[in-house]
């Protein structure tokens, strides 16, 4: 899951959806050097990537892109599942509740700078500026989303070619998304009220 993936799977708890969202930054054992309720979260995230990356439906997702010649599949499809969510009206009746909950996020996001590194302040100042989980309903959202992230990364492949990839497959991957995604929201209620315990 990306960053609107996590949003959703948190709950209504403030501190599960920061480190939910922040939580790709903190590496191996650097959680333990945060309070315990804050490194519950972050152990959640990594549960939920575990439980994403274990799902046939993302397995098969992810063969259908290295099929099409995109060699780091998951990153892409994590990206474009959020594309589906964010215009999935089980959770979103209409783009208005998406840019609602959007903002809230992050707002919520943007008063969590004491648990942010400086490297964490200026990647999430962008995203808070340009409110990018609320453009990830748009094609042309995800598209400036996978732009970015090739540019930062270029060794990641040509963002046409995977471009290209994700478009020209999006009714099978549309599949694969619904299937996986009524999954991990069921599981994902349970580990949260384990959380509370």
């Amino acid at each position: 899951m990306n960053y609107l993936g996590h949003a959703i799977l948190s709950g209504d708890n403030y501190n599960i959806l920061i480190v939910n969202i922040l939580g790709d930054f903190v590496k191996e054992k650097q959680y333990l050097q945060y309070p315990i309720m804050i490194q519950k979260g972050l152990q959640y995230h990594r549960h939920i990537d575990t439980f994403t990356n274990k799902h046939p439906s993302i397995r098969a997702a992810n063969k259908i892109l290295r099929t099409n010649g995109v060699k780091y599949a998951g990153i892409f499809i994590d990206i474009f599942f959020d594309h589906f969510l964010a215009n999935d009206k089980t959770f979103f009746s209409n783009i208005e509740a998406l840019k609602t909950f959007t903002e809230r996020t992050l707002n919520t996001l943007e008063n969590a700078t004491e648990v942010m590194t400086e490297e964490m302040k200026t990647y999430f100042g962008y995203m808070i500026r340009y409110n990018w989980l609320y453009h990830y309903h748009s094609r042309e959202g995800i598209e400036k989303a996978i732009i970015g992230i090739v540019k930062r990364y270029p060794r990641l492949g040509n963002d046409d070619e995977i471009l290209f990839a994700l478009f020209n497959n999006s009714e099978e991957l549309r599949v694969h998304y619904h299937q996986f995604i009524q999954d991990i929201y069921v599981w994902s209620t349970q580990e949260l009220q384990n959380l509370r315990q």
